[in-house]
Order: C-alpha cells, then structure tokens, then sequence
C-alpha cells in the first residue's frame, strides 16, 4: 500500500513540475481593415463601380460625354451617337452617396434622337462594410431614371452589388452584379427587355509613384436590352488622372468581343469632375 502512495505522489509530483515548466501561449488574431481611398468613375467612364463612396460633405461636378458607333438602326446601317450627361455627386456621410445627372443623347444628330432626353437619373450608392483581411469591401448601388424627358415613359430601376478589394501589390479587383426593371420603352422603335441583368469584373493600379494616375480595365457581360438579342461582351480599358485636390479626368475606350448586332461595336467616355469642399 505503502508503494502504491509512493508511486501515486511520485506521478503526481511529475506532473506538476512537467506542467510548471510548460508555457502556455496566447495566440492573438488581429484583422487588419483597408478603407480605399481611390473612387472610380464608375458609372460616367467605366463600366465597373468600385466600392469606395464619395468622400463625407463634398460635391462633385461632373461632365460625362459617350461616343458609340452601333449595329443597332433602323435601317440596317451603323449608327453614331453621343450622350452628354452633367451630373452632380454629395457625399452625404462616410459610408453614403447621392446623384442627380441629366442626359442629352444623339447630339450628333438630334433630329433623330431616340426618346429619353432630359430624363433624370437619381442614384445612390451605400457602403455597408470595408475590406476585412481577405473579405472585400461590400457596396449596394442604385439608380432610378424619372421619364422627365422627350418623349419619355416609364420608371427604370436598377441595383448593383458591388464588391471591392485591395492588394497589397497596389492593385484593386471589383466584381458587380447588376439588374434592372424597364417599363419605358425609349429605345422606340425596338422593344426593350423588361428585366435586363449582367455582371462586370475589373481591375486598377497605379500608373505613377503617388497613384494620382491609375489604369483601368474590366470586361462586362449583360443580356441585350431588346427583345430577340442575345448576350454581349464587352472589353473596356482606361485611366484615371487625380490631377489635384479639386479636378480628376476620366477616360475609357470600349469594344464588342463579339460584335453582337444589338451591341456597340467601338466606344470612348470622357469625365471631368471638378469637387467642392466645404
């Protein structure tokens, strides 16, 4: 009996120096969260959003202007047309943007303007969360056109899921989702879709030490917006030029991947905006 309390306070005498000597280790994980400071011109240039929502109490002026040579006409022939839209952006909080824009389209040619000028576009875009480690940063966008123009009739709805990401190299990926209801029908005499939806992904890095000018690049995939045509893809690429602390230049040039017959075969935007501080 007596050896067997022996071997039991040996044992347990053991382990208790085996577990003094053993160190516990705390392992603390921490995740680091990125907050871009770069916002795309997305929606006037390019054809990807970003993220990134208009900086908190500002007002951009913004002048976008569209040209696009297209298979889409009437008469069988390639048409050619302009849109010229001012739009003005407020940051209304850290995390919330609001717009107003105007469109005027084929200015080229006027007299044959298809129906929707001066129709008023109100959008929004709300940031819910920043990067997290390896989660990108996480957007809802909306736009609502009001038929206030030419001719025009019916309310459109449109949202995008936008995600954005950071990397450590400098580069930034987007991913969008969108879709959009259609009850006007201002591409007359063609029949639009009554749901219209597609996806874009994109990607900008710098193009200079300080990041000022940046490239970008992205491809877009959407169903055609008439009845009876198919899918188009679409490859854009450009750049954006944070000339100072009150004027950034937008450019970007587009091509049909697939030179679908509803689709612009050759297109280019151009943005200036110009923001007021307070």
């Amino acid at each position: 009996m007596k050896q067997a309390f022996a071997g039991v306070f040996v044992l347990a005498f053991a382990v208790g120096a085996i577990a003094q000597e053993k160190e516990t280790t705390t392992v603390k994980t921490t995740t680091t969260t990125v907050k871009s400071s770069f916002d795309l011109l997305g929606g006037e240039t390019f054809n990807v959003t970003d993220a990134t929502t208009f900086e908190e109490g500002a007002v951009d002026l913004r002048l976008a202007t569209r040209y696009a040579e297209s298979a889409l006409a009437d008469d069988g022939e390639v048409s050619k047309s302009w849109t010229i839209t001012p739009v003005i952006v407020w940051g209304a909080s850290d995390r919330l943007e609001l717009s107003i824009g105007v469109p005027l389209n084929h200015v080229e040619n006027f007299n044959s303007a298809l129906d929707g000028n001066y129709d008023t576009n109100i959008g929004g875009q709300y940031r819910f969360t920043e990067q997290e480690g390896h989660w990108p940063a996480l957007a809802l966008a909306g736009n609502l056109r009001i038929p206030t123009g030419d001719g025009s009739s019916g309310v459109d709805y449109e949202m995008r899921l936008v995600l954005s990401n950071d990397w450590e190299n400098g580069l930034r990926s987007h991913f969008n989702l969108f879709g959009e209801i259609t009850n006007g029908n201002n591409l007359e005499p063609w029949d639009q879709r009554d749901f219209q939806y597609g996806a874009v992904i994109g990607v900008d890095g710098p193009l200079c030490a300080d990041g000022a000018v940046r490239w970008v690049a992205d491809y877009m995939y959407r169903i055609s917006e008439v009845e009876g045509g198919g899918g188009q893809n679409i490859g854009e690429a450009g750049w954006q030029w944070q000339i100072n602390d009150t004027s950034k230049l937008g450019m970007s040039v587009q091509l049909s991947l697939d030179r679908a017959e509803d689709a612009s075969d050759v297109g280019a935007a151009l943005t200036y905006a110009y923001t007021i501080r307070p």
